[in-house]
């Protein structure tokens, strides 16, 4: 996979992730989180994933083999 690839499949990741991050308000906006409470976490449990498979191909951009640990938290998402 060559740089290209990699920023393409980063670019659709925080596409992702923004859509994630909007969904996951409006959940909490209207009270959703409390009684959807299982799609509430496999949200969360979808941004983790998303998040970790970005950093993955960041650092494989960045040619590093080992990619850091995860940050749990990203700037404008839960």
């Amino acid at each position: 996979m060559n740089a290209a690839d990699h920023q393409h499949l980063i670019d659709e990741l925080d596409t992702l992730l923004a859509q994630i991050a909007t969904l996951l308000q409006r959940f909490e906006a209207t009270g959703c989180s409390a009684t959807l409470k299982a799609d509430y976490i496999a949200l969360h449990e979808l941004q983790a994933r998303a998040l970790k498979q970005r950093q993955e191909h960041a650092c494989a951009m960045a040619g590093d083999p080992q990619p850091a640990a995860l940050a749990t938290r990203r700037d404008g998402l839960h």
